[in-house]
């Protein structure tokens, strides 16, 4: 596995993502991080304040 580390980034390959996403022991925190990605995403296309509590409402979660 090669991981890359920036100064505000971790970078793991594609390939090796989606092995960590079908491993059972490790794919919640996989979906968990991928969350977290989309709220910030979305915190700052929308510029406007998103809880966490809204964005999980609006996925149906």
């Amino acid at each position: 596995m090669t991981i890359t580390k920036t100064k505000s980034h971790v970078k793991i390959a594609r390939s090796e993502w989606e092995k960590l996403k079908k491993n059972p022991s490790t794919s919640e925190i996989i979906e968990l991080l991928e969350d977290m990605s989309d709220l910030e995403k979305a915190k700052k296309i929308s510029g406007k304040s998103v809880t966490i509590e809204s964005y999980l409402k609006k996925r149906g979660l």
